[in-house]
């Protein structure tokens, strides 16, 4: 009994550790070969979720910007050279885009530690703490967000329900999603009220929005938004200082509904305007010029006028032109921002509510939502009523472009057109719609065998 307490003292110091420095050495960390879950306390539980949280911080923004590349959002670092095939994928990484196998690596490793502790939560003799419940829904809540991004990205994929070595077979796409669907459900059932920072009701309620949204089920995600939109916690800013102030260190906005805190201070912090800024060539992208140019422009045809996000996304100054400031560098952002190094990592935000609300009750319903929505994001926009009289496929073109406006450089685009089927809104796909799915990774099928992993069409 002293060596098991010992090396479970020893591993839950190594995970803590691995928590303050938010590093991939916890990757490498297996509790489950070190320590008897019987010798594991509730309050070594609440530690271990430190880890989890940490992990899952990582991991949400090692895969944020892959549907603003695919999206063609983004342009290259000089802001001169478009994409080289945005859209293009291939199973062993050449000449592609989007790095599959570390999706496909960094979910399961994810996914890993998750069902490590989720084991650990399902095995316990009392489930009914307020603690457990939290460690309980948080995992639940996160293996639903894994497997949301792998069903949404791959489609079928391998549904891994504990910690194990064996090859688990590929299920189909719709199993996947089954599995989300079903770890959404067992999430909200013991979900309690949290802050912006930890996993709560409305967290579960946002993800189970989007989710039911992806699937086509627009009455049910209407709902799962509107649970979220009845706390009168949360409210629209109407100003482009506001907007800014979203995507601040430690941020107070009513705006956000989930994200995580990112305030390690160690050199594993998530850094956003590293990824994305400007056309001086030190970063790895920047804004697609026609992005810059036009993306929150008036228009006539739906009456938007003095669009409030524009001069919080994009930098207005000539001299530095083409510069995305949602994300401050430390030198450019509307609202000031002295530690820029830890932009919170927003997973779900009041906006996207509103907008899922709309989408999915039909413009006859959702109207008066979407109307809401306009009111505070512009000086001028349609009425109600003018909304109403929208033939079907504008209020659907309107209710994307107004997601691409919120939502640029927050991992959305993407996801947008496919859950749509508007593949025209992207220019390089050229009818090559097998790309709207991802490869498997050549590498796990090397492994795994072709039978346990077949190949997604077209690859």
């Amino acid at each position: 009994m002293m060596k098991n307490r010992y090396t479970l003292f020893v591993t839950l110091f190594t995970m803590l550790l691995a928590v303050a420095s938010c590093s991939s050495e916890l990757d490498d960390v297996k509790p489950r070969h070190a320590i008897p879950q019987e010798d594991v306390s509730e309050n070594d539980m609440v530690k271990i979720l430190n880890g989890v949280y940490a992990k899952m911080e990582t991991y949400t923004f090692q895969l944020w910007f892959n549907d603003d590349i695919q999206g063609e959002n983004f342009a290259t670092s000089t802001g001169i050279t478009p994409m080289p095939d945005p859209c293009n994928m291939s199973p062993d990484n050449i000449n592609s885009n989007i790095n599959v196998l570390s999706y496909w690596r960094n979910s399961f490793s994810a996914l890993y530690q998750v069902n490590y502790l989720l084991g650990m939560y399902e095995k316990s003799a009392n489930k009914e703490t307020s603690a457990m419940k939290g460690i309980g829904s948080a995992c639940y809540y996160f293996r639903a967000f894994i497997y949301y991004r792998l069903a949404s990205h791959f489609g079928n994929v391998p549904v891994i329900r504990e910690c194990t070595d064996a090859v688990i077979p590929i299920s189909p796409e719709s199993e996947v999603w089954k599995f989300v669907e079903e770890n959404l459900a067992l999430s909200l059932e013991i979900a309690s009220d949290e802050s912006r920072w930890f996993v709560g009701k409305d967290a579960v309620n946002a993800l189970a929005a989007r989710t039911a949204l992806f699937l086509g089920k627009g009455k049910e995600a209407a709902e799962y938004a509107e649970n979220v939109l009845a706390n009168p916690a949360y409210s629209l800013v109407n100003t482009a200082m506001d907007f800014s102030s979203i995507f601040l260190p430690d941020s107070s906005s009513k705006e956000i509904v989930f994200g995580f805190v990112n305030n390690t201070r160690t050199s594993s912090y998530c850094n956003f305007a590293g990824v994305v800024n400007d056309v001086d060539g030190n970063w790895d992208y920047s804004p697609a010029p026609e992005c810059y140019s036009s993306l929150f422009a008036d228009d006539i045809k739906f009456q938007r006028a003095g669009d409030v996000r524009h001069y919080a996304t994009f930098q207005s100054n000539p001299v530095n032109s083409n510069r995305v400031i949602k994300f401050s560098n430390g030198k450019q952002q509307l609202a000031k921002n002295d530690d820029y190094l830890h932009t919170p990592v927003i997973v779900s935000r009041i906006a996207e509510m509103y907008l899922i609300s709309a989408e999915g009750k039909g413009k006859v319903e959702g109207a008066k939502r979407l109307h809401e929505f306009l009111e505070k994001r512009y000086a001028s926009c349609l009425t109600e009523n003018e909304i109403k009289n929208l033939p079907d496929r504008e209020y659907q073109n309107l209710i994307l472009d107004e997601r691409r406006r919120e939502f640029y450089a927050e991992g959305m685009r993407w996801q947008d057109v496919k859950r749509t089927g508007r593949y025209d809104l992207l220019k390089t796909l050229r009818g090559r719609e097998y790309l709207m799915y991802y490869p498997i990774p050549q590498a796990e099928i090397d492994i795994a065998g072709k039978e346990a992993y077949p190949q997604n069409p077209g690859y």
